[in-house]
């Protein structure tokens, strides 16, 4: 039985080989669309292949998945046309024994998947966040965008209600000082900021000075102008609403405890962080449903294992983004919204491995 699991696990690498850097091109080149339409200016190629570079692991994560499932379905696909497939059952193996050293390998492509989460990607995207930054010295100082919020490294909170590309001007902002426990100190409003050299001027505002109840003081500090440190938040701003996903699950589940203690609603953090689980999970899932249905339908054709491959990919991603839909709204609970595709497709691959025979 060594012998014929060797064999049979050397059916699936070469496949899974090439449905694990097909997907991770594809995902990378809608990295590279996506990074088109958000800089307008001339950006240094050297920067976007380390951009592409960085984002290359994050890329991968998704792409084990994808690779477990088609590495399986075309393995059985090509053991059920030769003929190996009824052979190694004649010999006394059920067809769930056969596949196990599948379901072996989609094991170990989780473990992958999991410690390229937890360990490569996060300082990975924080690389790419850095070539980011650098790309954006290149670009306009701020983009057309309305009711923008943001928090700086100081810890004040931004609203925004408009931002002007063309003047690089800001319309009605709004600005929140916190004390050590987050209570708000100060409250500055203003009419416009305006951009000289790399500092923003503040025009027609007025600072309200709040007690540590949050009640009004009476004390208010009206200005013609004043300057204020902005440069650096609205490139962070750009930079870290990129991605969503680029923490490791400590980091989110800090943030998540972090929005609970503060009173928020943390329902998108938490489906995000069981995302991060459910994710790599998924190679186990496509192992155990592509391997009854690729063998039930091999004599079909050569290449029934790649239809079948993509028609589970989209089924999938299908169920996986409702889940995140109702989740990230606060719909459904996040830990459902995260594992429900696993829950369907897992349940519907264990009922098919255990009837076929």
């Amino acid at each position: 039985m060594r012998i014929l699991d060797r064999y049979l696990a050397r059916q699936l690498i070469l496949p899974f080989l090439i449905g694990v850097l097909t997907f991770v091109v594809i995902l990378v080149g809608d990295e590279a669309r996506k990074l088109g339409e958000m800089l307008g200016g001339t950006v240094s190629p050297v920067l976007i292949v380390k951009y592409l570079y960085y984002n290359a692991p994050q890329a991968l994560v998704w792409s084990l998945p994808v690779g477990t499932l088609v590495g399986v379905a075309m393995a059985v696909t090509t053991l059920s046309r030769n003929g190996e497939a009824v052979a190694v059952r004649t010999g006394g193996a059920s067809f769930a024994r056969m596949c196990a050293p599948f379901v072996g390998f989609s094991v170990v492509a989780t473990v992958a998947a999991f410690w390229l989460t937890e360990s490569v990607v996060p300082p990975a995207m924080q690389r790419a966040h850095a070539v980011f930054r650098e790309m954006t010295f290149s670009q306009p100082v701020i983009r057309a965008e309305r009711d923008v919020f943001f928090r700086d490294d100081r810890g004040r909170i931004f609203y925004i209600r408009q931002m002007n590309a063309d003047s690089n001007e800001l319309r009605d902002i709004t600005i929140w000082t916190l004390d050590e426990q987050g209570h708000p100190q100060t409250v500055t409003a203003a009419k416009c900021a305006t951009l000289n050299g790399r500092q923003w001027l503040l025009q027609e505002g007025a600072t309200v000075r709040l007690g540590p109840d949050g009640q009004f003081t009476g004390e208010i500090s009206r200005f013609d102008s004043q300057e204020i440190v902005l440069w650096k938040a609205l490139q962070d701003y750009y930079a870290e609403s990129r991605t969503p996903y680029e923490m490791s699950t400590r980091e989110l589940d800090r943030l998540v405890r972090t929005v609970e203690e503060t009173g928020g609603r943390p329902h998108e953090f938490k489906t995000q962080l069981h995302f991060k689980y459910s994710i790599p999970v998924a190679c186990v899932v496509f192992a155990l449903l592509a391997a009854p249905l690729a063998d039930r339908f091999a004599q079909r054709g050569a290449f029934v294992g790649i239809l079948i491959a993509v028609l589970i990919v989209f089924l999938y991603n299908g169920v996986r983004s409702w889940g995140l839909a109702f989740g990230m709204a606060g719909a459904m609970n996040p830990v459902l919204a995260a594992w429900a595709q696993n829950i369907i497709f897992g349940g519907l691959g264990i009922v098919l491995m255990w009837r076929h025979r």
